[in-house]
Parts: C-alpha cells; sequence; structure tokens
C-alpha cells in the first residue's frame, strides 16, 4: 500500500499507481477496498465514473447489490483524502461514490 519506503518519502499508492497490481490475488488483491481501487482508477482514466461501476458489477457480479453501500463508504472515504498525490483519484473516488450510491435495480 505504500508508494516509497525511504524516510521523509513514504506515502500511500494513489489508485492510479496500483492499476492491476496484486489484483485477483488472494488476500489484499481480492478485497472490496482493491476492487474499488481499481474501479477509482479506471473512473480517472476515463473521466466516467459509470466505467468504474461497470467495473465493480461485472467483478463482483452477485456480491455487487449486498456490498454497494460497503463500496460506497470505502469511496467517500478515499473522496476525503487530504494528500495532494490524491486529488486526481480523489475526485474521481467522489464521481465514482456519488453514481454507486444513486445506482438503483
Amino acid at each position: 500500500m505504500l508508494h516509497s519506503g525511504r524516510a521523509n518519502q513514504t506515502r500511500l499508492n494513489t489508485a492510479g499507481e496500483f492499476q492491476r497490481r496484486e489484483w485477483g490475488t488472494e488476500g489484499f488483491g481480492s478485497t472490496a477496498l482493491r476492487h474499488c481501487l481499481y474501479a477509482i482508477y479506471q473512473t480517472a482514466a476515463g473521466d466516467d465514473p459509470a466505467v468504474g461501476r461497470t467495473y465493480l458489477k461485472n467483478e463482483l457480479a452477485a456480491d455487487y447489490w449486498p456490498q454497494r453501500l460497503h463500496l460506497v463508504a470505502l469511496a467517500e472515504y478515499l473522496a476525503r483524502l487530504p494528500m495532494e498525490h490524491w486529488r486526481r483519484d480523489a475526485e474521481a473516488a467522489r464521481l465514482l461514490a456519488g453514481l454507486l450510491r444513486q445506482d438503483s435495480v
């Protein structure tokens, strides 16, 4: 989760820096947080939260609806990160959270 381990340079990776790394692996790679980070990356890359939502619906399949509010909470938390290097991904997380919150059957 950390970008660098060097003194005074340690910071969290952004969703864009993660991209597909550790994606789908056991442990962290299969968590809701990891899926949310990848959806944020896709949202930021295409400036379209629908792309991130589609990823979540396809990847989580039957688990999407039961996890939707948890995904909203994760995205909203990430949207509030006050770190400068997270600015683009935080905005993508805000857009994604809004779309997920409004999603309906």
